[in-house]
Formats: structure tokens, sequence, C-alpha cells
């Protein structure tokens, strides 16, 4: 009983790992869509079919945890620095 939960966790972990850069292109490829630029979030989702709609949701609840890690990593490495003293 115990090695099948090593098994089920080990898989578990090795899924969520290979998420993170799979949601992190995915979220740098939403955040550089020219339909977005210069409307806001709900705009954007509105003036989406459906199909694409449910596709999007489904991308970022599905991997929920590994979502939140590659939004975190994208908004780490993509933070503007303040240059002034």
């Amino acid at each position: 009983m115990n090695s099948e939960w090593w098994i089920v966790g080990s898989i578990l972990v090795a899924g969520f790992l290979f998420m993170i850069p799979v949601q992190y292109r995915y979220i740098a490829a939403l955040k550089n869509d020219p339909r977005k630029r210069g409307v806001d979030q709900e705009t954007y989702y509105n003036k989406m079919s459906f199909q694409e709609e449910q596709l999007h949701y489904n991308t970022q609840i599905m991997f929920l945890p590994s979502t939140m890690v590659a939004s975190w990593i994208y908004n780490w490495r993509h933070r503007k620095r303040n240059t002034t003293k």
C-alpha cells in the first residue's frame, strides 16, 4: 500500500514539474497576443469564440499549481526594475 502512494505521488510531482515550462510558454504567448494589446481582460475574453475561451479556461484550471508557479516565474523574470535611486 505504501509503495503505491509513492508511485502516485511521483507521477503527480513529475506531471507538475513537466507542466511548468508548458504553462510558462502559454502565459508568454498570451501576454504577447496582439489582440490583447490595448484592451482589458474582460473585453479580450468577450471577443474570443466559445471554443477558444473554453481552451483557455481548461488550460489554466486543469494545471492550476503549475500555472501558479509559471505565472510567478514569468512575473519575476519580466518585472520592471526601478532604475531611479
